[in-house]
């Protein structure tokens, strides 16, 4: 490798004429770093891409390009041809099983047996492409497995983790284990009866023998429907691999579970279906070498990337061997005004009184404005009862989804819903685009705290209080940018939670510089007593905002 590596004046991809605004000297500055680690703060509109995968081909050597969803893959090729992405195999069709699907080869089950069409088997075929390639694009998920059990790609001179924000999320779903009650009902076991490690670990160890017997049994079938020249059926590998999954599941736990460092999280609900049993680890640094260990280079990039402290400590960082890179944003600040309205505290202990607060605010200003609205509510309860109101609204279209399956269609009809129209949604802090006219206005009701009901946030928090924090700011700074894709593109950000107001008071540090240069606040009256939703709109159409 060079001294010095220069950029080229125009960008090495077809797809792009030239470089954005700060592009080409991020380039520079990330390719010329001699740290192992960088971190890039990219702000939407940057161009994180064009930036990692300019790296990358100036690099020279082989990258793996890491997202979090399928859909941020297929981006990855529309936007660079010729990259290889790697998929999993459920995403392939068998082409020896019929409405059957990679995943449910039964030469996978086979011992000592390859399947004769593996030469040209489309899961076998993407990977033999991509372990010639210089980019390949993964999703965390296949990454994680892929090199944590078969080990089949080899170690190479670059690793571009996109979204880096999510790598601890990523790694904590990756490690963590829960079993619900339907997991002891399907194995004839009782449900442990009581939170008592020592106990629920004898069930698991029983567990464990018939998940072992039950796999050998499902493997027995299908050796002996091929042996009599049958071809197994579907359900008899649907079984198979539900065996061999939770088998896998049960021994890779037994190789990392340390009771110094897990949380146990027992439940057990009056209905039964709802009980489980859920293992966590504290933290996950131990874990991150199952990512980093695969290259030389780690280049980490995300719109709201932690403190570098948090961040170090977070993923097991040598704070020494990371260079911080915040690249500035190219969009106005008058383009995308944050105005905080203390509406009321919306944690728990103040919710009830001043959730009803919120809502008649909300109502208020949907009657004298005909727009389409966003509103973040942070949870299902506040989401629920936004619903229940929803007939306050007046000629408002209201969207809204009760779980995640919902979610994508209820986001879908919004988009195509023309003003006045409002989506109520606990679960849209990251990965949706909402530019232009799809949506000018939202509101953030509660400052997203992580749940503290969640055993392992409290023992996290309890340890690294900076930690909870920074997730928190994290979520809110996610949030607000929902609406503002674009340097032309404009939106204004409500936030109505008081607990707003607290975070910037005590952790100004732990706020992007782009975040606060576009926080303003409501002039509150000095007698300030309880405001109307009439006095709020007073207030917030006189326009005379506050810096905070």
């Amino acid at each position: 490798m060079l001294d010095y590596i220069t950029v080229p004046e125009q960008p090495m991809f077809s797809n792009f004429d030239s470089w954005r605004t700060h592009q080409r000297e991020a380039v520079a500055s990330i390719i010329n770093a001699k740290d192992r680690f960088i971190a890039v703060v990219a702000l939407t509109g940057a161009g994180k891409s064009l930036i990692a995968m300019a790296v990358a081909k100036l690099l020279q050597g082989r990258t793996y390009y890491l997202v979090s969803t399928k859909d941020l893959q297929n981006q990855i090729l529309k936007d660079f041809p010729g990259t290889i992405l790697l998929k999993g195999r459920n995403n392939f069709e068998c082409l020896i099983k019929k409405s059957a699907t990679c995943d449910q080869c039964m030469y996978l089950h086979l011992e000592k047996e390859t399947c004769p069409k593996k030469s040209k088997c489309p899961y076998y075929v993407q990977k033999e492409r991509a372990k010639d390639a210089q980019i390949v694009a993964w999703n965390y998920s296949m990454f994680l497995t892929n090199q944590r059990f078969a080990r089949d790609f080899p170690k190479v001179e670059m690793l571009i983790c996109d979204e880096a924000h999510l790598l601890e999320g990523e790694l904590m779903r990756f490690v963590d284990i829960t079993f619900k009650y339907r997991f002891f009902d399907d194995l004839d076991l009782l449900f442990p009866g009581r939170e008592d490690h020592d106990y629920i670990f004898t069930v698991l160890e029983k567990a464990l023998i018939i998940i072992k017997k039950k796999y050998d049994a499902a493997k027995k079938v299908i050796r002996e429907k091929v042996d009599n020249d049958g071809v197994p059926g579907v359900e008899d590998l649907r079984l198979c691999n539900k065996w061999e999954n939770q088998l896998k599941k049960m021994l890779f736990f037994k190789s990392v579970y340390n009771p110094d460092q897990w949380v146990l999280d027992y439940s057990k609900d009056s209905k039964r279906w709802g009980s489980y049993i859920s293992f966590k680890p504290i933290k996950v640094d131990n874990f991150s070498n199952y990512l980093f260990n695969w290259a030389d280079k780690i280049l980490l990039m995300s719109a709201t990337l932690p403190h570098l402290s948090v961040l170090c400590n977070s993923l097991g960082i040598p704070q020494e061997s990371i260079k911080y890179l915040a690249i500035p944003s190219t969009f106005r600040k008058e383009n995308r005004p944050i105005i905080f309205i203390p509406i009321g505290r919306m944690s728990r202990s103040y919710l009830e009184g001043n959730l009803e607060k919120t809502i008649s605010f909300l109502t208020a200003y949907c009657k004298r404005y005909k727009k389409k609205i966003l509103v973040h509510c942070t949870n299902y309860k506040i989401a629920n009862a936004m619903r229940s109101a929803s007939s306050l609204f007046g000629d408002y279209q209201v969207f809204y989804h009760k779980n995640a399956k919902e979610r994508s269609d209820a986001l879908d009809d919004f988009k195509r819903a023309d003003p006045p129209a409002i989506l109520i949604t606990p679960s849209m802090e990251t990965g949706i685009d909402l530019a232009g006219d799809l949506c000018r206005v939202q509101f953030i009701l509660k400052v997203p705290y992580l749940s503290i009901g969640d055993r392992q946030v409290k023992k996290r928090m309890a340890v690294d209080h900076d930690w909870f924090i920074s997730c928190t700011i994290a979520r809110l700074v996610q949030s607000a940018g929902r609406i503002v894709r674009s340097k032309n593109d404009w939106g204004v950000t409500y936030i109505l939670d008081i607990c707003f107001e607290d975070l910037i008071q005590r952790y100004r540090r732990f706020f992007p510089q782009w975040f606060m240069e576009s926080v303003y606040r409501v002039p509150v009256p000095a007698r300030f007593v309880d405001q109307t939703s009439e006095d709020w709109l007073a207030m917030l159409n006189g326009g005379k905002f506050e810096k905070m």
